[in-house]
């Protein structure tokens, strides 16, 4: 195992570099900079020079985002950890995508751990290869999202289409498929509500529970409204969400 990470600073804000760069020199002498750059372009090119095992990528640069580094790789042969600004919607897409982030300023201790986690697949040699793809397409409103889940050693990808309902477990959430299979995730209803959005076939319809309206076999008329699943399993649609659930699943 080598002791040192080689690793690239791509931001577009020389401070925000400098502020990076002194944290990395001071806490962690084991990253070593092998380089850094101000835009998508620069970082292509350095990074094909100096074959870096990470980058921190700013998100939010002009003319290209952080995003379009990736879309440049058809395999990317490095591990990332993203710095932006509070930006939600790509938070939600990289948080969704079992990847990690650092909002600025950066701090001490959420740098540790990404550090932690890159350190671990680069020493495993596995890649984050499914999980950036997934980020692409994520990014991409035209595209269905999907959710990445464990399974073991194993990561998954799971299209939202596909998900019957999500449960809400206090911090945790559980997803049940149209297969049957069940997946516990370290999220809020409130976090998928925002990462799936208005388009997504599954809408939240009380505080514990969301529903995927294409795997519905019926519902009751009565108070309380009582919808069941295709695999049997009953959830009652809170009052204030039924006009606007049952609307959606006429339709």
């Amino acid at each position: 195992m080598n002791d040192t990470i080689s690793a690239i600073l791509v931001d577009d804000e020389r401070d925000s570099r400098i502020v990076l760069k002194d944290l990395l020199e001071h806490f962690f002498p084991e990253v070593n900079l092998v380089g850094e750059a101000d835009n998508v372009e620069n970082a292509f090119k350095l990074i094909n020079e100096k074959h870096p095992q990470l980058v921190f990528l700013d998100i939010q640069m002009p003319r290209q985002s952080g995003f379009n580094l990736l879309k440049k790789f058809e395999e990317v042969p490095f591990e990332v950890i993203f710095v932006t600004s509070y930006d939600q919607y790509a938070i939600n897409a990289i948080k969704f995508s079992a990847l990690d982030y650092l909002l600025k300023p950066v701090e001490v201790k959420d740098l540790k751990e990404a550090i932690a986690k890159a350190r671990k697949s680069i020493d495993l040699k596995t890649k984050s290869n499914v999980q950036i793809i997934n980020l692409l397409k994520s990014i991409d409103t035209a595209n269905e999202k999907r959710v990445v889940v464990y399974a073991g050693d194993h990561v998954r990808l799971l299209n939202e289409t596909a998900i019957s309902y999500i449960e809400s477990d206090g911090a945790y959430c559980i997803i049940t498929t149209d297969t049957g299979d069940r997946f516990t995730i370290a999220k809020y209803l409130k976090d998928f509500e925002e990462y799936l959005g208005d388009r997504s076939p599954l809408l939240r319809i009380h505080k514990r529970w969301m529903i995927n309206v294409h795997h519905i076999k019926g519902y009751s008329i009565g108070d309380p409204c009582v919808v069941e699943m295709l695999n049997g399993k009953k959830f009652e649609i809170a009052r204030r969400k039924k006009v606007e659930i049952l609307e959606r699943i006429k339709r």
